[in-house]
């Protein structure tokens, strides 16, 4: 069902079966079969879905084995997926940088593409990650009554 339809139609039907399974999430193939739609339709709904959610006024949709997909209103929810895909994209480009950055810009240092590439990350301000959820940025730093500015203190 649904062939060559927009991707809102697909995300309506998605949107509906998310509210109904409330508070549990859904997985990939209950959606699919709660919206009798295939795997790239209900994908199309998801993607739909997280583009206009702050538009509409929709909880985000989120991911986790566990629970499958959700639109849950508890920003617990939120606050745990948004730390997962943080952490996933922070070590793909630290890989990224690692393994090829690196090994570039001490190849071909006045490559004019390495340059551009260091400049762009040298303005990229680094902040220590905190896991704890309750966090306050001020936990972060320490005054050193002999420097000028605050110095970051990492997590042990």
């Amino acid at each position: 069902m649904g062939a060559g339809l927009p991707a809102h139609v697909h995300g309506q039907a998605v949107r509906k079966a998310l509210q109904e399974a409330r508070p549990a999430g859904l997985t990939l193939v209950q959606l699919c079969r709660a919206t009798k739609r295939t795997p790239s339709q209900v994908w199309a709904g998801l993607r739909f879905l997280r583009k206009v959610a702050v538009k509409e006024g929709f909880p985000p949709v989120t991911y986790s084995r566990r629970d499958g997909f959700q639109m849950s209103d508890q920003s617990e929810v939120w606050i745990s997926y948004e730390r997962a895909i943080f952490q996933a994209e922070l070590h793909r480009v630290t890989n990224f940088i690692t393994g090829i950055i690196a090994p570039h810009a001490k190849k071909a240092p006045d490559d004019e593409w390495i340059r551009l590439v260091l400049d762009q990350l040298g303005g990229v301000k680094a902040t220590p990650w905190k896991s704890s959820p309750a966090w306050k940025a001020d936990d972060l730093h320490e005054r050193d009554p002999n420097a000028s500015r605050a110095r970051a203190v990492l997590p042990q």
